[in-house]
C-alpha cells in the first residue's frame, strides 16, 4: 500500500483530482501502529514533492501548456488559477502553506511558483504545506478508528470512511462545478 500512497501523492500533485488524504485516512484506519501512519504521510509528501518538481519545471518551460492541462482537470477553473496567482503575488509562502488547506489544488501553486520563487524554496514549503493537511486527516482517522470506534468491525469503519469521502467530494464538486 505504501507504493500506492507514493504514486497517489505524485499523481495528485500533477493531474489526479482525488487528494492523497483519501488513501492516507484508509491506511490510518487499518494500520495498528501510529508510526507507520507517519511514515505513510512522509511517503505521500515525497510523491507530492516529485509531482511538484515535475509541474514546477514544466511550468517554467511552458506555462501556457501547464495551465491548459490544469484546466482539463475536473473542478479546476480559471478563477482558481487567478486566485493562486493573486495570493502568490501577495505573499508567496503564505499562499503555498495555506492555499491547499482551503480546497485549492496544490498543483496550481506548483504551476504558478516559477513566477514567484525558486524551486528549492518551493520544495521547502511543500513539506509543511502537504504534511500539515495529510497528517491532520490521518491523525483524525487513526484516533477515530483505534480509540473512538475501536469496537466497530473494520468493514463498518471502511463503509463509514467511504461515505464520509463520498460526501466530501459531492460537496466539493458541487461548490466547484462549472455550472
Amino acid at each position: 500500500m505504501i507504493i500506492i500512497i507514493f504514486i497517489w501523492g505524485l499523481a495528485e500533485a500533477t493531474w489526479f483530482f482525488i487528494i492523497p488524504d483519501v488513501i492516507l485516512s484508509l491506511y490510518a484506519l487499518r494500520t495498528k501502529r501510529f508510526k507507520y501512519v507517519v511514515y505513510a504521510n512522509i511517503v505521500a509528501v515525497s510523491g507530492a514533492m516529485l509531482g511538484g518538481i515535475i509541474i514546477f519545471i514544466w511550468s517554467s518551460l511552458h506555462s501556457e501548456s501547464v495551465e491548459t492541462m490544469m484546466l482539463s482537470i475536473p473542478a479546476v477553473h480559471d478563477y482558481m488559477i487567478e486566485h493562486v496567482h493573486s495570493s502568490m503575488s501577495d505573499n508567496t509562502f503564505t499562499a503555498l502553506i495555506t492555499g491547499p488547506l482551503f480546497g485549492v489544488p496544490y498543483k496550481l501553486f506548483a504551476s504558478a511558483a516559477p513566477e514567484h520563487t525558486g524551486i528549492l524554496l518551493f520544495l521547502v514549503f511543500t513539506i509543511p504545506a502537504r504534511l500539515l493537511r495529510f497528517l491532520s486527516v490521518s491523525v483524525i482517522a487513526y484516533v477515530l478508528s483505534h480509540y473512538v470506534f475501536k469496537t466497530l468491525f473494520m468493514r463498518m469503519k471502511i463503509i463509514i470512511w467511504f461515505v464520509v469521502w463520498l460526501i466530501v467530494y459531492i460537496i466539493y464538486f458541487n461548490i466547484h462545478s462549472p455550472i
